[in-house]
């Protein structure tokens, strides 16, 4: 997950919970079954605004993800976590990235919704990613690395 270059350094953090009714639906995860989620949170240099990200990742990614198995010992909320390189993760474990960004208004801030699935269309994570929309640009950018 990005952070876009106008913004301030934010905070990164993951837990092992329940994901939200939306998420755990996306991912197949059963009722009530808790997972791991990420969250970011950051402001815009000038204060213009706030970004924040929830991420839920599915049994598959944590099961097949070592370096995301990891962090379910740790995601009690409290210590710093980025995931910036997961999707790297991901493809090193043989997984082959299909995203589907969907953006929505939700005045007065901007949703966009990520939800990514492997060669095999097993879902591996959803993301929410707010925006407060004040006079500010929403910027998309993604670079999936070249394979070794």
């Amino acid at each position: 997950m990005g952070v876009a270059h106008d913004t301030e350094p934010g905070r990164a953090t993951v837990t092992w919970e329940v994901p939200t009714p939306g998420h755990a639906r996306a991912l197949g995860l059963a009722p009530l079954r808790p997972t791991l989620v990420h969250r970011y949170t950051s402001a815009a240099v000038d204060g213009s605004g706030t970004r924040t990200a929830v991420t839920s990742f599915s049994a598959v990614a944590v099961a097949e993800v070592p370096e995301l198995a990891r962090y379910r010992d740790r995601a009690d909320g409290r210590a710093s976590a980025e995931l910036w390189r997961a999707y790297d993760w991901m493809r090193t474990a043989g997984l082959t990235l299909h995203h589907r960004d969907t953006i929505s208004p939700v005045p007065p801030s901007v949703r966009v919704t990520r939800q990514v699935h492997d060669q095999w269309e097993r879902p591996l994570e959803v993301t929410d990613l707010t925006v407060e929309a004040r006079q500010e640009a929403l910027v998309y950018e993604f670079t999936l690395p070249a394979a070794d």
